[in-house]
């Protein structure tokens, strides 16, 4: 009987370990979806789309990113300086990149809270609770009231 346990535990522990390490492999992947898609699906929230859509220069300028080297944007910004609202959805070529993306999307809510840190209490809120992430080769920056409902509808297309 000894023999026997030892051997049903040993099974389990590798049985274990074979789907902790499964859910650790899926557990940053996403749907490859085109950002058209997902710029369709995400346009239907007039929370969203009560902001200014950005082009590929400013683009460039708040995250240092050129549209020609990654496959595809999403970007809507408040139109006011004074405002924080933004939604910028990236998607990278590959998972360096993607992560280089996300250095430069943590760096553009760094460099936001500075700006509004002393003054801007509303803003600060907002940033305090903004959701930066990367799930596969997508990157995003959320930041306003609806952020986090943002996110979900995002994550739920990928």
């Amino acid at each position: 009987m000894k023999k026997y346990l030892h051997i049903i535990i040993k099974g389990g522990l590798v049985i274990f370990l074979a789907a902790y390490l499964t859910v650790l492999y899926t557990s940053d992947s996403a749907r490859n979806v085109p950002i058209e898609s997902i710029a369709q699906s995400m346009e239907q929230d007039s929370s969203i789309t009560s902001l200014n859509q950005e082009n590929r220069t400013d683009l460039k300028h708040h995250y240092q990113t050129d549209d020609r080297s990654i496959d595809g944007y999403f970007f809507y910004k408040a139109a006011s300086p004074m405002a924080v609202e933004e939604i910028c959805i990236m998607k990278a070529r590959d998972n360096t990149q993607a992560a280089t993306l996300l250095e430069s999307a943590n760096s553009h809510l760094s460099s936001q809270k500075q700006v509004f840190e002393g003054y801007g209490t509303d803003q600060m809120a907002l940033l305090n609770n903004a959701v930066v992430g990367k799930k596969g080769n997508y990157v995003y920056y959320m930041c306003g009231a609806d952020a986090q409902n943002w996110r979900s509808a995002f994550l739920s297309l990928i």
